[in-house]
């Protein structure tokens, strides 16, 4: 009687995760890296395609719609991909996302019409919403809290390394076979990851298992319906004005006000909905209170405007005032990637050994930003030497900080509040980074609109917009008009990049205001409160059976 209650005593407290080691760890390690490679591709490869799609389509005013479609579904599905990942197995979640994402790159490859596009692009976006979640969560359920820094370190250097890589796979396969294999790519590589993960992870029963052992209808009702509704229609109001805003549309134009007042509306009413469902909201503002969860995700709101303003910014900066081509300005890109890998992994590698996060993030804060300060200098007369060391700067600082604020939330948060804390700070994330480029892109088309005329009356700034960077060439009517026309876009450009500086200092304060714990010391801390729960349930169990012998 006495061993029959002990063993379900400990039977029902040492189900505790099993954390994966050796090369079952490096096996499941390198597929997230796959998976997330894909999820950075996909953003980054088909930029270069979209001038071969609108002409095989005849879509040129579509061109703004393959971009934020798969902005819109994968920016607003961030905090739904959260509470599947709370309530349900974060395998299966994320196997789930990744069948998603390879439907959508199918329905893209062998899309006919643009519009089957902008609809296999808003599909794709919804899978991708939960790829760089789902790898979060199976890394904080596949190794110690400690070491968690370093493998986040080395999965999300992937997206680094796509940024670099997307352009330039992009225009090989677009040169020399179609922009279809953009899409098609994704197939077998996203097919390998299923299975390696499959085969691989394996997540204990225990891990979330108060919120997993909800009914279905509980865990359902956790989903909120309306809320997801709500935030779709706020940013699908935001990313719209803000890419046909100044464009397409005057800002004075009744449909950017329109959208702009529905984006106030619909955000009001978002958190009017939230703070009255309370703990079964998709954004608990129990969690969104917390300091580090709150500051955490302004910092990487910040990282993300500046990081995804220069992965869009730079190249156009190499293909229109140098003069290179797309596949050029990807190797130059390499100078600000490599850089940003290194600090991702050597900062990961020391804060797993050391404890201290938040003195990182401030470090890498000040450095990319005297980076970014230095980048606002660069023009047509600027060497290699000078602009590579200055992407080298901003690209170790970014390397050191990015992924800093996501072992943060890992240190404040319970295990079954993780999946919530990495929905917050991966839409932070991509909202900083969509917004970056909408109020980049607006930048520069208004800059471009008086630059022009004050380098050259031979060519009009609505003809430079409309060529894009890689065509000057083709409209300038002399060596002369197309120096001229390459001031102009390196003035242009410039606003940008103030902007990507702007965003690197926003940054700072929000690091400074973040609680400094030490991952080791929590992580001993959860030792052995885990421990004392377990001495204490196994002595309970002891105390019942003697009570029923006696009886």
């Amino acid at each position: 009687m006495t061993q029959t209650h002990e063993a379900a005593a400990n039977g029902s407290l040492e189900q505790s995760q099993v954390y994966l080691r050796s090369w079952r760890l490096a096996v499941v390690i390198t597929s997230l890296c796959f998976g997330i490679l894909l999820l950075g591709l996909d953003m980054n490869i088909i930029g270069v395609a979209i001038p071969r799609i609108t002409t095989d389509f005849h879509s040129l005013n579509d061109i703004a719609w393959y971009g934020s479609a798969y902005l819109l579904t994968i920016t607003a599905f961030q905090p739904l991909f959260g509470n599947l990942y709370k309530f349900f197995n974060a395998k299966a979640v994320y196997i789930a996302s990744l069948l998603i994402f390879e439907v959508g790159s199918v329905i893209c490859a062998v899309s006919q019409y643009s519009a089957i596009l902008i609809f296999g692009r808003a599909f794709l976006g919804f899978g991708a919403a939960g790829l760089l979640q789902g790898a979060l969560a199976i890394i904080g359920l596949s190794v110690e809290l400690d070491k968690i820094p370093l493998y986040q370190g080395i999965v999300v250097s992937s997206l680094g390394v796509s940024v670099c890589l997307g352009p330039i796979l992009g225009g090989v396969l677009t040169d020399h076979a179609s922009w279809r294999w953009c899409f098609w790519i994704n197939v077998p590589v996203g097919v390998c990851v299923v299975f390696i993960v499959f085969l691989f992870v394996h997540i204990g029963e225990s891990s979330n298992r108060s919120n997993r052992d909800l009914p279905l209808r509980s865990k359902l009702n956790h989903m909120d319906t309306l809320g997801t509704n709500l935030f779709l229609g706020a940013v699908c109001c935001l990313l719209l004005v803000l890419q046909m805003g100044g464009q397409k549309w005057p800002w004075q134009d009744s449909r950017c006000v329109g959208l702009f007042v529905g984006f106030a509306l619909l955000t009001g009413c978002f958190a009017l909905w939230q703070w009255r469902r309370a703990d079964m909201a998709i954004i608990p503002f129990r969690i969104l209170r917390k300091r580090s969860i709150g500051m955490g995700a302004l910092v990487l709101f910040s990282l993300g405007m500046s990081s995804q303003t220069y992965a869009y910014y730079l190249p156009l900066y190499f293909q229109s005032v140098p003069g290179v081509s797309t596949t050029d300005s990807g190797v130059r890109f390499i100078a600000l990637v490599l850089p940003q890998i290194v600090g991702l992994v050597i900062v990961g590698a020391i804060v797993t050994k050391w404890g201290y996060y938040v003195p990182w993030i401030v470090a890498g804060i000040v450095i990319t930003s005297i980076g970014a300060g230095f980048l606002t200098t660069i023009g047509i007369a600027t060497s290699t030497p000078v602009w590579a060391t200055f992407m080298v700067i901003n690209g170790i600082g970014i390397g050191m900080a990015q992924q800093l604020p996501y072992t943060a939330l890992q240190a404040v948060l319970e295990p079954e509040d993780v999946a919530t804390g990495n929905a917050i700070a991966v839409f932070s994330y991509q909202l900083g980074g969509a917004l970056g480029v909408g109020i980049g892109q607006n930048l520069l088309l208004a800059k471009l609109m008086t630059s022009v005329p004050a380098h050259t009356n031979a060519v009009s700034p609505l003809q430079v917009i409309s060529i894009r960077a890689t065509g000057l060439s083709n409209i300038a009517p002399s060596a002369e008009v197309l120096g001229d026309l390459r001031m102009a876009y390196a003035e242009a450009v410039r606003d940008p990049l103030i902007l990507a500086l702007a965003a690197a200092c926003l940054a700072f304060p929000f690091a400074l205001a973040m609680e400094r714990l030490n991952l080791i010391d929590v992580a001993e801390e959860r030792k052995r409160r885990s421990e004392h729960l377990r001495s204490t349930s196994v002595s309970d169990a002891k105390h019942a059976s003697q009570h029923e012998i006696v009886q």
